[in-house]
């Protein structure tokens, strides 16, 4: 089971917020595995301690959707309040990917 959400350190390095990234998808994505209700991932404690990272969460979980697309783009719909979903393409993953990607250079993030 998840744990409670932590406080984010005050000075993490970029090292150690990947690290914490990786560490709290990978249990948020274990912990969830077998359901395919969205309302379970995105209610997870390590998804919200995600989207509580904000902004610098964003290109890492850009990293995660370029390797593999998932549910992670729930989290950037929370963050950014963006929409790059060109209309008519709702419900296609792959599309939906790219937007994210191509939003995230646009917006000059880098991963």
């Amino acid at each position: 089971m998840a744990n409670d959400i932590t406080t984010e350190p005050a000075t993490e390095s970029v090292e150690d917020l990947a690290k914490r990234y990786a560490k709290l998808t990978a249990e948020c994505d274990h912990d969830t595995r077998y359901s395919s209700k969205l309302k379970t991932k995105v209610e997870h404690p390590a998804f919200r301690e995600i989207v509580a990272m904000g902004e610098k969460a964003v290109p890492l979980i850009l990293a995660g959707l370029e390797k593999k697309p998932s549910h992670w783009t729930l989290a950037l719909d929370e963050i950014t309040v963006a929409n790059p979903l060109p209309e008519g393409s709702a419900g296609d993953l792959e599309k939906l990917v790219a937007a994210w990607i191509a939003w995230g250079r646009q917006q000059g993030y880098r991963w």
